[in-house]
């Protein structure tokens, strides 16, 4: 989590810091720094050998104590930061006084600026950066996190073996003699600067005081970039890895610089403010280009054609234009703050020391502020512009400072006028919705060619979906209104949608409520859109549903999707703490007759922790007898390995895993430790009673025993074979193989399908339930149809199917895709009688299509499952048969169910808003009427933009007063299109909306950018 991490960070700065202070000031030190070095080398070696020792004993500690559900998140987070100190504490320290016996070991007294102290960091720096992308791409991932560690230390006892080799040997002659004449090169050159030249070295705590601020502004940038990155790179292990990375390779770079510069440019106060100033324009350019960044980032995504080298490009790439400059500019602030202190070899050790103490200060205050207050305070933007404005202004002290001993002049026209761009740049907009609520590193933004207007549309489509944005202490989260309903994101990535994803989230802790038969308590880890635990609640023997969920601004939004979670926030039974769901079943002593767990997507960083083996042992014992477990598992952008290796460490837990779906590409796999009672007529009893049958009628489009087995894909006999042809290869916290594995397959949806999966268990005949018995088969199949086509998924059609079933692929088939006359021609053919609400429907609006009266006794039999969907039905087939004031009538009813009911066929109030437009062009009363039902938002906000645009179009054949009504819930980020801009303006002008000039002046821009997108088609051509 975002507090762990800047926790962590913290006690390491810390360690560093105090080691540095400590060491650097060692009379051994001073006497044999060489040595010295090698002692601490082989110390860290052995401290961090033991580490993860230490982790195991720690971990069994804190868990004694009851953790944050027990002592409260305060006192928690105090025990578990005395913890990680424990861990931390000694190689951390050692660490911190590696760099001073460097430092002693090469720094010369002929060095006024200290020059090869600069370069010492920088090249210690730089090999950072080869460690951390190594770790990142490479090693953690084939090595796991354990031998990782350990090699890690043996390659600092090969450093330590080789500096007490070399210390005791001492350097050859030559070597000296090399640097004797590198020293008096440096002081020849240093020679043409005049002792009055040489600026006084400015008070040592103003010195210290600029290294402990910018180092509280480089670490809150640190954790600003990370969080507003995440949208753009992905958020998974390789982004933090990457910004990581990068952001350390600037700072060695700047050192070098440093080294470079400091032998014709002595430290100076100007120096210093010239460096405040262009790390404040560098933090500030990319937060001024805010959206034309995230519009830079889609486009660089097409390097992914080349594969995850591709996409590992275009991530460093975004990541060094928005880190590398900034960090270049603090690792130049370093070296020069050791130079203002001092000169030359004298105390540069004590001076390090210092140095490190204070910067290492600031920077365990900017991490842990930015992680337990400032973001969630400001804002990751408003942290942005908090880090530009105190680089300013030190850059501003600076100067003044400058001013009293150097005198003015040319050297402070750079620095004054870099703080002024800064400033200039922070008051920009910066980053909006766009950028920050859009899922362009999960690759799910395609701009096209990109061309101006377009890109215009995306932006302000994006920023007219916002509902309320909010930063929480984990992640930033968004509500945004769609075409699948309130959806909230994460970073940048939709973790639900109230309608889109309601077959899974609905329907995940029914499906274990129904196997189980009577559960009476039960566990959600995740609260999503409360949706899960909503309807878990509704379970007749239900008691008490305990809901653990990390951020809590997600809080929010299950409130605010009560519409489809049967207001879960308001029912007693629901119980939410806030909180990591894998600390609490460690710590708690609950037991539960239903766990089900749906946390974000495995491949962001840290999730994939509970589709760990080891997340699974603490699961268990929290069952309790006869308890079931529901995981669920993206079969989307995953490669089938990922797949088998999430089965088998699931397997190596519960011998017994059922493969179940919700929608259609998640899987469900229901986890038990022994094995389910299959008892068939006891389960359709208990669907056939609420809440199983409205939510299987609601999510599924399905009903009874048959409907709910249409979602079952194979035996728990399935899932032991593929944990045995896989092995041991688990997915455990040390080798996290499904974060890296989903990870590297982010945004290829072509890897895995989950019919691969049918096809395997069907040939193995672990296809069919062991509750089946007494289902009809047939049936199963029908219904396994049906609820594809609810979700818009067109079922492939096989010439080895029965007829009747051929005919029903074919006919919802063709309804998905939007051909009714397809579904008539099929029907005057041959007359059928449908099976099913879905195939009902099917029918139903292909002859209202064709106008025919054969339609209403369809439509009758669809209004008694969905009455919505019928009025629509009814209102086509009025509007062909050209009675509009009847057709308005059937859609207005349709419409006003609508606000009420969010559970209507989205693609069947498409075709309904459709319809409303054209029967509202032919009948201007009934459009008066329309635009009045639809001013009111439907449920849950389903379906609210195509609503709006539907609402304008009627609006427009009313009069300009009505159009501008509509309008105005969209501005100012109307659609950008040529005729909605043109109507715009005509009825802004007809109205005199104060509105009127920016009308205007973003049509002329509109057509100023068609203009220049015709002409570079022409230059193509």
């Amino acid at each position: 989590s975002t507090p762990a991490s800047a926790a962590v960070t913290a006690i390491f700065m810390g360690g560093l810091g105090v080691g540095g202070w400590m060491l650097g000031r060692r009379a051994d030190l001073k006497e044999r720094p060489l040595a010295f070095y090698g002692k601490l080398e082989l110390a860290i070696a052995a401290s961090a050998a033991a580490t993860p020792g230490l982790v195991w004993l720690v971990e069994r500690v804190y868990l004694a104590t009851g953790g944050s559900f027990r002592l409260g998140l305060v006192l928690a987070s105090l025990v578990r930061l005395l913890l990680s100190a424990f861990v931390l504490a000694v190689p951390t320290v050692l660490m911190g006084g590696t760099l001073p016996a460097a430092a002693r070991a090469v720094e010369t007294d002929e060095d006024t600026g200290r020059r090869s102290l600069a370069l010492l960091y920088g090249a210690n720096t730089l090999g950072a950066v080869t460690g951390a992308a190594l770790c990142n791409f490479i090693l953690l991932e084939q090595l796991g996190t354990r031998t990782t560690l350990w090699a890690a230390a043996a390659v600092n006892a090969a450093v330590a073996l080789a500096a007490l080799r070399l210390a005791r040997a001492g350097a050859p002659a030559v070597k000296k003699e090399r640097k004797r004449a590198k020293e008096k090169a440096e002081a020849a050159l240093l020679d043409r600067f005049e002792d009055r030249e040489l600026p006084a070295l400015p008070p040592p705590r103003f010195v210290l005081g600029a290294a402990a601020l910018v180092g509280f502004v480089f670490m809150l940038m640190e954790l600003v970039w990370y969080r507003m990155l995440a949208p753009l790179l992905g958020g998974s292990t390789y982004t933090y890895g990457l910004v990581l990375a990068v952001a350390l390779a600037g700072i060695g770079l700047g050192a070098f610089a440093y080294g470079r510069l400091a032998t014709t440019r002595p430290p100076a106060l100007s120096t210093l403010a010239a460096t405040c100033a262009l790390e404040a324009l560098a933090l500030a350019l990319p937060f001024a280009l805010g959206d034309h960044l995230a519009v830079a980032t889609v486009l660089l995504r097409s390097f992914g054609a080349f594969g995850f080298a591709g996409y590992v490009a275009s991530w460093t790439a975004v990541a060094v234009l928005v880190v590398l400059p900034a960090a270049c500019a603090a690792g130049y602030q370093f070296p020069l703050l050791i130079g203002l202190l001092g000169r030359g070899r004298q105390d540069v050790g004590r001076h390090i020391g210092s140095a490190y103490a204070w910067n290492v200060a600031g920077g365990i205050a900017g991490s842990l502020a930015g992680g337990f207050g400032l973001l969630p305070l400001l804002s990751a933007p408003g942290a942005w512009r908090l880090c530009i404005a105190l680089l300013v202004l030190s850059c501003a002290v600076a100067m003044a400072l400058a001013v009293r001993s150097e005198g003015g002049g040319v050297r402070l026209a750079l620095p004054l006028a870099a703080a002024a761009a800064a400033a200039l740049a922070a008051m920009t907009v910066g980053p909006t919705a766009a950028w920050r609520h859009s899922p362009i590193g999960v690759g799910r933004v395609d701009l096209g060619k990109a061309s101006p207007n377009l890109v215009h549309e995306w932006r302000n489509q994006r920023r007219r979906m916002l509902a309320w944005e909010e930063e929480g202490t984990e992640s930033s989260v968004a509500l945004l209104r769609t075409t699948e309903g309130l959806a909230f994101t994460i970073n940048g990535k939709i973790d639900g949608a109230s309608r889109g994803d309601a077959a899974t989230q609905v329907m995940s802790g029914l499906v274990g409520a129904a196997l189980h038969g009577g559960p009476r308590r039960s566990l959600v880890v995740g609260l999503g859109t409360g949706s899960t635990a909503g309807w878990l609640a509704a379970v007749p023997t239900m008691e008490r549903v305990d809901v653990v969920e990390l951020e809590r601004a997600t809080l929010r939004v299950a409130r605010d999707c009560a519409a489809v979670n049967r207001d879960a926030m308001a029912n007693p039974k629901v119980v939410t703490l806030v909180g990591d769901g894998r600390e609490f079943l460690l710590t708690t002593r609950e037991r539960y007759d239903v766990i089900f767990s749906e946390p974000s997507n495995p491949f962001r960083a840290g999730i994939s922790s509970l589709f760990t083996r080891e997340f699974y042992e603490a699961v268990a014992p929290r069952l309790s007898e006869g308890g079931v477990f529901v995981q669920w598992l993206q079969a989307y952008e995953v490669d089938a390995g990922t797949v088998r290796t999430a089965y088998a460490t699931l397997a190596s837990v519960f011998p017994y895993v059922e493969t179940w779906h919700g929608n259609q590409n998640d899987l469900l796999l229901v986890a038990t430790p022994a094995p389910l009672a299959h008892d068939g007529p006891a389960l359709a009893a208990r669907l056939s009673a609420e809440p199983f049958k409205s939510a299987m009628i609601d999510a599924w489009r399905v009903e009874g025993l048959e409907g709910f087995l249409s979602h079952f894909l194979a035996r728990a006999s399935f899932a032991r074979a593929v944990a045995a042809d896989e092995g041991r290869r688990w997915n455990t916290d040390d080798r996290n193989r499904i974060e890296f594995a989903f990870a590297r397959s982010l945004g290829n949806a072509s890897l895995f399908e989950v019919d691969e999966l049918r096809a395997a268990a069907r040939s193995r005949g672990e296809d069919q339930s062991e509750f089946g018995a007494g289902a009809d088969a047939q049936r199963v199949a029908h219904e396994r149809v049906a609820t594809a086509t609810a979700e818009g998924v067109r079922v492939r059609a096989q010439p080895s199917l029965p007829r009747d079933l051929l005919r029903q692929v074919f006919a919802l088939g063709s309804f998905v895709d939007g051909k009714p006359d397809f579904v008539l021609g099929a029907w005057r053919a041959e007359p059928w009688s449908p099976k099913g609400p879905m195939e009902t429907l099917a029918v139903a609006d292909a002859l209202a299509f064709g106008g025919d009266e054969a339609a209403r006794p369809f439509i009758a039999a669809l209004a008694r499952y969905f009455p919505a969907e019928a009025d629509v039905a009814l209102g086509r087939l009025f509007w062909r048969q050209q009675r509009f004031g009847e057709a308005g009538a059937a859609l207005e009813r349709a419409f006003a169910s609508y606000q009420a009911n969010p559970w209507p066929l989205m693609a069947v109030m498409k075709t309904g808003l459709a319809l409303a437009v054209d029967v509202a062009a032919k009948d201007p009363a009934t459009a008066a009427r329309l635009f009045a039902t639809l001013s009111t938002p439907f449920a849950a906000r389903v379906l609210d933009e195509e609503r709006l645009l539907a609402l304008a179009e009627i609006g427009q054949g009313i009069g300009p007063a009505r159009f501008a009504e509509a309008l105005s819930p969209m501005e100012p980020h109307v659609p950008w299109t040529a005729q909605t801009l043109e109507r715009r303006q005509r009825a802004y002008e007809m109205i005199g909306s104060p509105l009127l000039p920016r009308a205007r002046r973003e049509l002329e821009e509109f057509r100023s950018h068609s203009r220049i997108s015709f002409v570079e088609t022409l230059e193509s051509h």
